[in-house]
């Protein structure tokens, strides 16, 4: 179910977002219009911004896609060849857009200002070469192929579809906003050659430059919201939702027990497993509880507008999955040897359970959250002493 939010919240709605915007462009021309001579100039800062906003925060993909686009755009405006010769290499440029935005899917954010960096710029290089050079590529194929010829429209529609399948299938794999920006941006590349006069230029580009900066922003929130390991909401966002909460609310702390000795015995590979395994579990709570990871092994569960007796029952029942599940740690041994040894050798393969302490307790009148947080913490430490892996209050 997580997935499928989480692919929906990157994938479909910007998609959806994208459709709208346009449709409103197409259908309110008379609106728009007279801002032609400001819309014209906007993508010749705009683009150089959200690149520049983009590299800030490590998403170099983003940014050469916003150097590419203004470079392009400039050339559109004549800035720096003049327009009729522009026109000849229209299919050239057009290949060109198509394989760089296949580029920019398949690889990596990567600082410019590296190895990286160079071998990024080089791919795009071999790439012009290629694309402004492919008439020259085609007329040799057709001297070997006779007398079977290939033809040059056949050949651009051909490498149009293999790099839509390709963005197609890395869009929905990878399942980013960065590369939900990139295949959205292809989308509007192709409309800009096969349906010229659908959407001006100016607009096209502005669209792409508004999918860039909301890509940055939201991909940032995440960054600064989110606990990179477990996925979970961060503490930052848990004083954020604090904000919003009303006067009747409960807190949970929850602690895991002996953590210090999983990592002790097993590795500090198997505390991060636990930590996911117990994250996982947490975040499926009912009754409405909202999980966060408040540091180390402890969370945090914010139960809005409940009293502690309406949350026991939920606390219960989670406490009681993480109990019972049974988590499987292999053998590190086993990765050093070969096949056949390790199908000789015996399992030894361990399972272990993971079990969790909880305190909870309700918000009282006139009392900040951070005594609430206090007062859930000592419960916590209460369900400590009475033995671990329960629930107090």
């Amino acid at each position: 179910m997580a997935n499928i939010v989480l692919r929906i919240r990157t994938v479909f709605l910007p998609m959806l977002f994208t459709c709208i915007g346009f449709f409103l462009v197409l259908n309110f021309q008379e609106y728009w219009q007279q801002w032609r001579p400001v819309t014209r100039e906007l993508p010749l800062w705009l683009l150089p911004i959200a690149g520049l906003v983009a590299l800030q925060f490590n998403r170099s993909r983003l940014a050469y896609l916003a150097f590419l686009l203004v470079i392009y755009y400039s050339v559109n405006r004549s800035l720096f060849i003049d327009s009729q010769y522009l026109l000849s290499l229209k299919e050239q440029i057009f290949l060109f857009g198509s394989l760089s935005m296949v580029l920019l899917l398949l690889m990596k954010d990567r600082g410019i200002a590296s190895i990286h960096g160079i071998l990024a710029l080089s791919m795009f290089a071999l790439c012009a070469v290629l694309t402004f050079n492919l008439d020259i590529l085609l007329n040799h194929a057709n001297k070997i192929l006779m007398p079977t010829k290939l033809a040059y429209s056949d050949i651009i529609i051909s490498i149009w579809l293999t790099t839509t399948l390709i963005i197609g299938f890395g869009t929905i794999i990878k399942n980013t906003l960065t590369t939900t920006t990139i295949s959205l941006s292809f989308v509007l590349w192709s409309l800009l050659y096969f349906k010229p006069h659908s959407i001006p230029a100016d607009i096209t580009l502005l669209g792409v430059a508004i999918l860039i900066f909301i890509s940055v922003l939201f991909d940032s929130y995440r960054l600064a919201y989110r606990d990179e390991l477990t996925g979970l909401p961060s503490r930052r966002a848990l004083y954020n939702l604090v904000l919003s909460l009303s006067n009747k609310y409960c807190v949970a702390m929850t602690d895991i027990d002996h953590f210090k000795k999983f990592n002790d015995t097993y590795g500090h590979d198997v505390g991060d497993q636990v930590l996911k395994l117990v994250a996982s579990k947490l975040s499926k709570v009912t009754g409405g509880g909202k999980v966060f990871r408040y540091g180390g092994e402890e969370f945090t569960i914010i139960f809005p507008r409940k009293s502690v007796e309406q949350t026991l029952e939920h606390l219960e029942a989670v406490r009681e999955e993480i109990q019972n599940y049974k988590m499987m740690i292999r053998d590190e041994n086993r990765k050093n040897t070969n096949k056949s040894a390790r199908n000789k050798k015996t399992n030894t393969n361990k399972s272990v359970s993971v079990t969790i302490s909880i305190g909870v307790a309700q918000h009282q009148r006139k009392q900040d959250f951070d005594k609430t947080l206090k007062a859930a913490d000592i419960a916590l430490y209460k369900a400590k002493k009475q033995g671990r892996n329960q629930v107090c209050s």
